[in-house]
């Protein structure tokens, strides 16, 4: 079986796995089309309420394949072949990457879009560009200096130097660093306790967070009645008043399919 992206699922989780381990699961090929595919897939199916991003054989993804790029370079910055890596923060399911070894170049641009990271001790981290001659695209000169700050994101950028799963913590790129040889068990139990609670709740979050980054505290706050009302019309806030009443768990429906056009037509 040759490189690509595989696809599992752990119950309401779907994992996609980047796997081309011979070359430190570069993308090659098909590999990002793939992705940015089963991304689409996975946040167009109802049943799916978290996606945890991975890579095979110890190392997240080393960026694209140098050989491929230097035989296309106009594909470097091209937003079209680069619109997988970032993916994960445009579309309403949540993202969790699980960083193991190497996340270089796209790689550090797919982990930067999800949502949440869980890495392991021996994660390293990279935006490349100022190395390779090359300006950082794909979110790093916005999303990530709404995550860590400027200073931060200056040094990571302008000095293209790699920084490890503790720095990561220490800044707030990684909320958790795993006790186990693999980042995916940890970022499978974050997934876990975000599919338990209602998945339009979740949605709405994600879509109000974001609404807020791209304009302003004002409009986030004047996003959140909106957003209230919508979900109010759902089935999901009386379900968790009744099995809070009855004291089990909740069973909240999946989200409706056309929630994503809902949302967008109220924050528009």
């Amino acid at each position: 079986m040759g490189p690509g992206i595989r696809v599992s699922d752990r119950g309401a989780i779907r994992v996609l796995t980047i796997d081309n381990p011979a070359k430190r699961n570069a993308f090659s090929g098909a590999m990002a089309p793939t992705l940015l595919e089963e991304l689409d897939r996975a946040d167009a199916d109802p049943a799916v309420r978290a996606i945890v991003v991975t890579g095979s054989g110890g190392c997240f993804s080393s960026g694209h394949d140098l050989q491929e790029v230097m035989e296309t370079p106009e594909t470097a910055g091209d937003p079209l072949a680069n619109a997988a890596f970032s993916r994960p923060s445009e579309i309403l399911t949540p993202v969790i990457g699980a960083i193991d070894g190497p996340a270089y170049a796209a790689g550090f641009i797919l982990a930067l879009n999800c949502d949440l990271r869980v890495a392991t001790p021996g994660a390293r981290f990279c935006a490349v560009g100022a190395a390779i001659g090359l300006v950082p695209v794909g979110g790093q000169l916005s999303r990530l200096l709404d995550l860590v700050g400027y200073p931060v994101a200056y040094r990571w950028l302008a000095t293209a130097v790699p920084f490890g799963a503790e720095e990561a913590l220490q800044c707030g790129f990684v909320m958790r660093i795993a006790d186990r040889p693999e980042a995916l068990d940890g970022a499978i139990a974050l997934a876990e306790s975000i599919a338990a609670v209602s998945p339009a709740v979740v949605a709405a979050v994600k879509a109000g967070l974001t609404h807020t980054v791209r304009h302003g505290t004002d409009a986030g706050r004047g996003a959140e009645p909106l957003l209230a009302a919508l979900v109010r019309d759902l089935p999901d806030g009386s379900e968790g008043v009744n099995s809070f009443l009855e004291r089990r768990p909740p069973a909240y429906p999946n989200r409706p399919k056309d929630l994503q056009d809902r949302i967008a037509q109220v924050l528009a």
